[in-house]
């Protein structure tokens, strides 16, 4: 019994040790040590298993609960981006509030095997009456699937002042990332485009009233997955031991990690550089494929509100596909700016919830 309460400890000193790892991801570029940004990647799961020892070694009356009590106490203020009790929200309506959307749409289900209802996307953006919207992930490849919602996207949507979109198509395109807004685009541009397939950083400035906004639309590197990779963490979530789980699937897998981890960190520097030279107030939307304990959500964000942290509520969960869920999905706002109404809504289709939410002026 003894030996067994000691293999228990030298778990509960592992398990600390990882959470206080888990807290440096924020601080250590991937670029120089990526071994952190894989334990910040399973921090909700870190501070789980070390309450889990705190419950334990409380029921056993031991002083062993310290580890674990200590570990937890010191990255206490990490938890509220990841769980929020509450949302704020607000009924007004002028000119200085901006309903914001963030969608990454996975090209509207273009590779998708089942025919969706469109009605359901339509009618949530009408609920939400967005003035921007934020959209990744936004490529027509004229499939009968995503079609008919580029048409009548750019058919609803017609009166919006649009960057980063091919408007002179008949049948509409966009570049990945694209911005509509309800606002004059009086300049917009790249932020960066460190790398290919999309995943870059545009921006827009708007004139609403007498201010001048510039909104961001990032999508940080994917980890680009393929179906081999999907299956091979289906297993490793089922803990299938009848299963042969290869240990090149899985070094293959970390490797992949390990580079979106050092990709990202260099687009999000680049962001934050030029964000600290706009002589305008920012609003960020976009997707980090990244955690809140991450060095690229930690990086970009600086100072400004996190929408979430502001008004959301529950679990901070934005991405829904194979791999575990997590938050990778964020609308930021400088500091002076309130924000109200945080939702995060399910479509029909694709892997990410669409964000919305209003943000009041100052």
């Amino acid at each position: 019994m003894k030996f067994f309460g000691q293999i228990i400890l030298l778990i509960n000193w592992f398990a600390a040790l990882c959470l206080l790892g888990a807290y440096l991801s924020q601080f250590i570029s991937p670029a120089n040590s990526w071994i952190f940004a894989f334990l910040g990647l399973t921090f909700p799961i870190l501070v789980l298993v070390n309450v889990a020892f705190v419950i334990y070694w409380a029921f056993s009356f031991n002083s062993n609960i310290a580890y674990s009590a200590i570990a937890l106490l010191i990255g206490f203020w990490h938890i509220p981006r990841f769980i929020q009790f509450g949302t704020v929200k607000t009924n007004e309506h002028n000119n200085k509030c901006i309903n914001i959307v963030d969608f990454n749409t996975k090209n509207f289900g273009a590779y998708d095997e089942v025919k969706y209802d469109t009605s359901v996307f339509f009618s949530a953006l009408r609920n939400l009456n967005p003035d921007i919207i934020c959209f990744q992930e936004f490529v027509n490849f004229k499939t009968e699937i995503e079609k008919p919602v580029f048409i009548g996207l750019f058919k609803e949507y017609k009166n919006f002042f649009k960057h980063n979109v091919d408007e002179n198509s008949t049948e509409p395109t966009g570049l990945s990332v694209s911005i509509f807004s309800r606002f004059p685009i009086v300049h917009s541009g790249f932020i960066e485009r460190i790398n290919g397939g999309g995943n870059y950083t545009i921006f827009a400035d708007l004139k609403i009233d007498e201010d001048t906004i510039r909104v961001v639309n990032t999508h940080l590197k994917s980890i680009a997955f393929d179906k081999l990779d999907y299956e091979t963490v289906e297993e490793i979530e089922e803990n299938d031991n009848e299963t042969d789980i290869r240990w090149y699937h899985f070094k293959h897998i970390a490797h992949k990690l390990k580079n979106a981890f050092v990709a990202r960190s260099r687009q999000a520097e680049m962001i934050k550089n030029k964000l600290e030279k706009s002589k305008y107030k920012v609003i960020l939307c976009g997707d980090f494929n990244d955690s809140p304990a991450s060095y690229s959500y930690k990086t970009i964000r600086g100072k400004m509100k996190d929408a979430f942290i502001e008004s959301g509520s529950g679990f901070s969960s934005t991405y829904i596909g194979k791999m575990p869920s997590f938050r990778i999905d964020y609308i930021l706002c400088d500091k002076s700016f309130e924000v109200f109404n945080y939702k995060p809504s399910a479509m029909n289709f694709g892997d990410h919830l669409m964000l919305s939410a209003t943000i009041k002026l100052k």
